[in-house]
């Protein structure tokens, strides 16, 4: 899957800061594109998986089951991610269970990298297993900072940006 355009989307995504085209073109032999019309279900909150996904256009909304105070549980929206980030890493990280459900806001064109394929290619060049991981571990922390802050009710989205309440 090593055309130019792919090149180009995969020079877009923040996980792949800092790499060179060649180091590109290896990213790009081990994914494969697919698209999601709007509100389909990418993959649930609990569900077992082994792929990363790269937001190559569109949007996802990111959800998760909360307990209401009467002791149900009610699915709330915590994030929305847009062009060029990714969603799912926590498999590269801990073979976990999802963590949150991933629906497509709207028709949406994403990258899918399998954790298997991933590893193979960090281990045969390390450099892209440090800059993927480093910049894995930035995109993570600011989800999180964000996510805190709209469970605090200290912002709002909006598209492609936080805003202050």
């Amino acid at each position: 899957m090593s055309n130019p355009r792919v090149i180009e989307h995969l020079r877009k995504a923040e996980i792949f800061g800092g790499l060179t085209d060649e180091e590109l073109v290896q990213i790009a032999a081990v994914c494969r594109a697919i698209k999601a019309p709007a509100d389909t279900t990418i993959f649930n909150e609990g569900d077992e998986g082994d792929e990363l996904f790269v937001l190559l256009d569109g949007s996802v909304r990111v959800q998760i089951k909360t307990r209401t105070p009467e002791g149900s549980f009610a699915t709330s929206t915590i994030n929305s991610l847009y062009t060029g980030q990714c969603f799912g890493e926590l498999v590269l990280l801990n073979n976990a269970h999802r963590s949150a459900t991933i629906i497509a806001a709207e028709p949406s064109t994403l990258l899918v990298m399998r954790e298997r394929d991933f590893r193979r290619v960090f281990e045969s060049s390390p450099r892209i297993g440090y800059l993927v991981m480093r910049n894995l571990a930035q995109d993570l922390a600011f989800k999180l900072r964000s996510s805190n802050l709209l469970l605090r009710g200290n912002i709002r989205w909006q598209h492609g940006e936080l805003g202050r309440v």
